[in-house]
């Protein structure tokens, strides 16, 4: 549990800790709309997932108005447009067959377990974002050869 200790009288206040999600249903790319605040009906792709704080940043969604400081580059000073995280509990995943929001759920198909529309059923696929590996690199001059991973080097 996160304590913070506030005030001049120095007092404890404790916080409590954020719930996490145990099943996330929505992942990076997927085409979701927002069903609750003040983007209400608005679509857009789910361009990051914070798990620790249970929220999804969407682009084209919920935009504030940031404060920018006077400085060397910006003499006036003045605002940014940036986009916030939205709870995930307020977007709902697009249903790709009627194009509506719709609740997840899942089922073994050909012994694979996939993502199943709650209102018509269709299979949703996992995002091509996802099947995508992120960090290709080349050998390094200290890796070891792909011939030699399997030889052995130490005798006992």
């Amino acid at each position: 549990m996160n304590n913070i200790w506030l005030g001049s009288a120095r007092r404890l206040i404790r916080r409590k800790p954020i719930v996490n999600f145990k099943k996330w249903k929505i992942l990076r790319g997927d085409e979701v709309i927002v069903i609750a605040g003040k983007d209400k009906g608005k679509r857009g792709v789910v361009r990051s997932v914070k798990r620790t704080k249970n929220k999804v940043i969407v682009d084209g969604v919920n935009y504030v108005k940031k404060h920018l400081k006077k400085s060397t580059e910006n003499p006036k000073g003045g605002w940014e447009s940036k986009e916030m995280a939205v709870a995930v509990s307020n977007v709902a995943l697009v249903d790709p067959t009627n194009g509506k929001a719709t609740k997840i759920g899942y089922r073994f198909v050909e012994g694979k377990k996939v993502r199943v529309s709650k209102q018509s059923g269709t299979v949703i696929e996992k995002p091509e974002i996802l099947t995508e590996t992120r960090f290709k690199r080349d050998a390094g001059v200290f890796d070891t050869e792909p011939d030699n991973v399997m030889e052995r080097t130490y005798f006992a």
